[in-house]
């Protein structure tokens, strides 16, 4: 019996040990965790609701959910956030953790390179993350690949966790910020996404490349905008205008592609097949490169176009085969399919210096400026932003006429002979451009409306026979119901000729005033639906 007994406390011993030698090498049973949120003011208060400007402390933690406990022998995660409503603007590390930010999210990394793991006591704190609010928005705090491994790599348990809404301000983006928000998160990604280099090795068709100096022109660009996206005073015209000027950045970027030349391959009857590459100037003003205005190419292969304008001048235009493109200086032509035929056209460059390549507006004032429709507000200046007056558009509308003579005549009280102005708004009352606003008063230093430029154009395209039809009986713009009854008819031709466009929230603004730089931007697309 005493034997017995003797076997059954060893027995029991047997099986109390056991579990601690089976769990040594997976640390301890019953490991299960929860990951713990606490969003707090700087105060240490928990909040939910925030004001725009305000400092937000996010703290993780771990908390044990089960009865084992063991030493950290690593883990890693993500803290995901809208960077369009929040800022990161530093990260209060603990112990040995990395704190990493990147493109809206907090990464938590921790690996133990002793094997002796950490104490668990290291869960308690992992790090805290600071953010400032600089944007009205809704946005929930979600945590994500949140794993913690046991000594021999294999994962422990963690508990499903809920996300953390976020309010800050009112609660609600703002359409147009958000969307230069996302259109710069587009541009730096695509950047990063490319081939810039100047003299690429082994790129290959329809593999591409971008000039370091095209590279940076689009970074100087972002650099400007993000600037009018972090003033939180921003107005809705500097917000669009910034959204405009990027799109046109991003745009002369991909213009700016070179493509690399396509591997040449036997291909039967086609051994020998070239194309003539034979390029011109028109206009003069400028040159062809020595070496690329006759070249010999052979089927599928591509071919570049390299330009020399005068002193003062730029590419204005390169039309291959007809068909018309943005000028650069240097142009690849990605495959040659039949002998083809390239005429360059040069420009006087706009004399403005506070005007840039990259300015969303750039090619139009540049084209007003050489057709002779504007003259800069002095010689070296032509203020893009300033606003353009009722008498500055008669006068536009009357050089575009050649200057015809005008008996003048006293039909507005405030239009006196023998101003720079007189004849050409006596010219567009005579033609049925422009009426004034009755009472005999025109008003000529008053800023023009868009939905005014619209009707000035609209009159004036009858009056040369333009055809009038417009594809859209009605507008969709948020505004729309705001445009003036007389102008309602002028605005949707306008903007069904893509001479007058939308904001990026949906907006029209019609009573807005129109700036120099836009009514350049309406007056080209105007002349060239002719």
């Amino acid at each position: 019996m005493r034997k017995q007994l003797k076997m059954m406390l060893c027995m029991l011993l047997l099986v109390a040990v056991l579990p601690s030698y089976a769990y040594g090498a997976n640390d301890a049973a019953d490991l299960s965790y929860r990951v713990d949120m606490k969003v707090t003011d700087r105060s240490g208060n928990s909040k939910s609701s925030f004001e725009v400007g305000e400092e937000i402390f996010v703290k993780l933690s771990f908390a044990y959910t089960g009865a084992g406990k063991a030493p950290v022998y690593g883990f890693q995660g993500k803290l995901q956030f809208d960077s369009y409503v929040l800022k990161n603007t530093s990260l209060n590390m603990e112990k040995d953790i990395s704190m990493k930010y990147s493109d809206g999210v907090i990464n938590y990394v921790y690996l133990d390179m002793t094997a002796g793991g950490k104490a668990d006591s290291m869960l308690q704190n992992i790090g805290t993350a600071v953010f400032q609010a600089r944007n009205n928005g809704t946005f929930n705090f979600s945590l994500s690949n949140f794993l913690i491994t046991n000594k021999d790599a294999t994962l422990r348990y963690i508990e499903p966790f809920e996300d953390v809404q976020i309010i800050v301000g009112n609660g609600i983006k703002e359409a147009s910020k958000s969307s230069l928000y996302e259109d710069i998160e587009a541009a730096k990604a695509y950047l990063a996404s490319v081939t810039i280099a100047d003299n690429p090795k082994m790129i290959y068709y329809p593999d591409f490349w971008y000039s370091t100096t095209s590279a940076q022109n689009l970074r100087n660009v972002i650099s400007k905008v993000e600037a009018v996206f972090e003033n939180e005073h921003a107005l809705d015209s500097e917000i669009s205008e910034a959204i405009e000027k990027l799109s046109i950045a991003f745009s002369n970027f991909e213009n700016s592609k070179i493509v690399g030349p396509k591997r040449w391959v036997d291909s039967g009857s086609n051994t020998n097949l070239n194309y003539s590459v034979k390029a011109s100037v028109q206009g003069g003003n400028g040159k062809i490169a020595d070496g690329f205005e006759d070249q010999t190419i052979r089927a599928t292969t591509s071919a570049t176009i390299r330009m020399i304008p005068d002193e003062g001048f730029e590419t204005e235009y390169i039309i291959i085969n007809g068909e018309k493109f943005i000028g650069r200086d240097i142009y690849t032509i990605p495959e040659i399919s039949r002998d083809t035929t390239v005429v360059v056209t040069f420009v006087r460059k706009p004399p403005f210096a506070d005007i840039a390549h990259d300015d969303w507006f750039y090619f139009s004032v540049r084209y007003a400026y050489n057709e002779g429709l504007f003259t800069g507000t002095s010689e070296t200046k032509f203020s893009p932003s300033g606003k353009m007056s009722r008498a500055m558009l008669a006068t536009v509308l009357y050089r575009m006429e050649n200057q015809p003579n005008v008996k003048f005549s006293d039909v507005f009280s405030d239009v006196q002979s023998g101003h720079w102005y007189s004849d050409p708004i006596i010219w567009a009352n005579q033609n049925q451009i422009v009426n004034g606003y009755g009472k005999g008063i025109f008003a000529p230093n008053a800023s023009i409306t868009r939905e005014q430029i619209a009707v000035m154009l609209y009159r004036y395209a009858k009056g040369k026979g333009f055809d009038l039809r417009s594809d859209i009986s009605s507008l969709s713009f948020k505004d729309a119901n705001k445009i003036s009854a007389f102008a309602k008819e002028s605005v949707i031709w306008a903007v069904s000729k893509g001479i007058m466009k939308g904001n990026s929230d949906l907006s029209l603004n019609p009573s807005g005033l129109a700036t120099r730089a836009e009514v350049a931007t309406m007056l080209q697309r105007f002349i060239e639906l002719e």
